[in-house]
Formats: C-alpha cells, sequence, structure tokens
C-alpha cells in the first residue's frame, strides 16, 4: 500500500530547533506538494500559535518517499553544517 502522506518531524537538541517535513506524495495537481520548516525549540513542547518558524523550504509534487526523505536529510545536514543560520 502507498503511503499519501510523508510526515517526518526531528528535534536536534545542540541547535535548539526542529526540522518537519510535510509531503502529499501520488498528487501532482498543484506546483508544491510539500515543505520542509525549521521552527526554534521542540514543537510538543508549546502550543501550535506559539511556534516559531525561522525556515521553510518549499518541494515541488512528482517525489518519491525517497527523494523526499533525502530532502528532509539534506536541511538538516545545512543546519548542521550551519549553511542555514539557526541563531537569532
Amino acid at each position: 500500500m502507498v503511503e499519501d502522506i510523508y510526515i517526518k518531524r526531528e528535534y536536534l537538541d545542540d541547535q535548539d530547533v526542529t526540522v518537519e517535513t510535510n509531503y502529499r506524495l501520488g498528487f501532482d495537481a498543484d506546483r508544491t506538494c510539500g515543505f520542509s520548516r525549521v521552527f526554534k525549540g521542540r514543537l510538543d513542547d508549546k502550543p501550535e500559535d506559539e511556534n516559531y518558524e525561522i525556515y521553510q523550504e518549499l518541494y515541488e509534487c512528482g517525489l518519491n518517499s525517497e527523494e523526499v526523505e533525502k530532502r528532509h536529510k539534506k536541511v538538516v545536514q545545512e543546519i548542521l553544517e550551519g549553511r542555514i543560520d539557526v541563531d537569532f
């Protein structure tokens, strides 16, 4: 069975940020079908309206789950390498 939605949340303790990736698999009607967002702190520790988004990357439609996973890992790696600034 093919999953319809890819969702992954990863907390990076040293940077105190959460990377959340959400993507609609197998859908091709929009220009974008998903995103990775970076939030300050842990998402689970605060009400949703208090989450502070510091970065977002949109993804085009037509990706499979492996490609979305690679994009998620790329955002995490760019944070760890300092190419995405998460210090505010």
